[in-house]
């Protein structure tokens, strides 16, 4: 991990970096591979209402109409973040324990640093049965629908972790901040459909919208966090709930199959290759490259894990500096995950071919093992 320091200094780099090439190439030389590329697709209508008040009242019955289309549920409200949607959810309901199961460990930072705030024991797994035995009516159940590296969750387990919590009268959220759209990709469910009691998602990740979170689910408790949230200035104010709206109206799947099917063509043999010529010079280096839904991603480049962190967001500095690949590796916010992670998502992804992506990673590893 790096230190706090380390994770500002990472940050300020790689903004220094965006602007730079924005000041002397333009927009045009920048491609945001990070799966949280976003948007704002506001109307030249929505500006007159982006008042405090007017705008909190419209576009907040706007995000509510259009995200239940999108999530299901009784009552859809707009936070500044998934993260502070999951802080809310954590300050209101003020469980005994939080218990996460997601398909692959570690899990998203923000929902250990929410815990400890108010003292919540907390304890997180990629293992079900480790997760079922310590469900109970004092419990906040956590699942995590897709990880930071897009690990798609099992859909019996899914089912498992709803249907005990149930029985248990223990409160179901799913942290869905990228699932929500890429498990639709293998057939399952959203997540209210399949029984959970709450559901968050981000309207940046593998869509058009803002950097935001969606809450949705049991009218009740939905309220009870946002009202929560509100305290605490967590909610999204109009301009981010007017770009919400917009996002979802636009939402269209077809933009993440057309990912899903270009992601399975993908080849991945330079890489593959660029692996075993490093390990004859060090044999501590270990390329582990996966297909993601959208994607691919490096997982690590080194055995040693302190190495490893170091190695991977030097090669996405690389890809900055001389590719304009922007990737979570080195412009997400601290904590996130140093996995090299690149998402075909977005627009930026079509300017682009196969080959130019391939031979970008495979130089900037090169370049950062000289």
């Amino acid at each position: 991990m790096l230190s706090d320091h380390e994770e500002l200094l990472r940050i300020k780099k790689a903004r220094e970096i965006i602007l730079k090439i924005l000041k002397e190439k333009g927009r045009d030389s920048l491609y945001d591979l990070s799966g949280l590329s976003g948007g704002f697709l506001i109307k030249e209508e929505d500006k007159d209402l982006l008042n405090t008040y007017i705008g909190s009242s419209y576009f907040a019955e706007k995000v509510n109409e259009w995200g239940l289309k999108h999530l299901g549920g009784e009552r859809c409200v707009g936070f500044n973040r998934t993260s502070s949607a999951i802080l809310a959810t954590i300050l209101a309901l003020k469980p005994e324990r939080v218990v996460h199961y997601l398909p692959e460990l570690p899990g998203h930072p923000s929902i250990e640093r929410s815990c400890k705030l108010i003292n919540v024991d907390y304890f997180e797994s990629d293992n079900i049965n480790e997760v079922l035995k310590r469900i109970d009516e004092k419990t906040l159940v956590i699942i995590t629908g897709s990880t930071m590296d897009l690990k798609v969750i099992d859909i019996e387990n899914f089912k498992k972790v709803i249907d005990t919590s149930k029985k248990r009268k223990a409160i179901t959220f799913v942290d869905d901040a990228s699932g929500a759209r890429v498990r639709l990709l293998f057939g399952q469910p959203p997540a209210l459909e399949l029984g959970a009691d709450l559901v968050a998602t981000s309207t940046d990740k593998l869509m058009e919208g803002p950097r935001g979170g969606l809450l949705a689910g049991k009218r009740e408790l939905v309220e009870k966090i946002y009202l929560e949230g509100t305290k605490f200035g967590l909610e999204a104010q109009p301009p981010i709930l007017a770009g919400m709206y917009r996002a979802l109206e636009c939402f269209n799947l077809e933009r993440i199959k057309d990912a899903f099917e270009r992601a399975k063509r993908f080849d991945l043999s330079k890489i593959t290759l660029l692996n075993s010529e490093l390990k004859k010079l060090d044999g501590k280096i270990d390329i582990v490259c996966e297909k993601t839904p959208t994607g691919f991603v490096i997982k690590r480049v080194h055995k040693d894990d302190h190495i490893n962190i170091k190695k991977l967001v030097e090669i996405g500095f690389n890809l900055l500096k001389d590719y304009g690949i922007i990737t979570i590796t080195v412009a997400g916010m601290p904590g996130a995950s140093k996995s090299l992670r690149i998402d075909l998502t977005s627009r930026d992804a079509e300017r682009l071919s196969d080959e130019d992506i391939v031979n970008a990673v495979v130089n900037s590893i090169i370049s950062a093992f000289s």
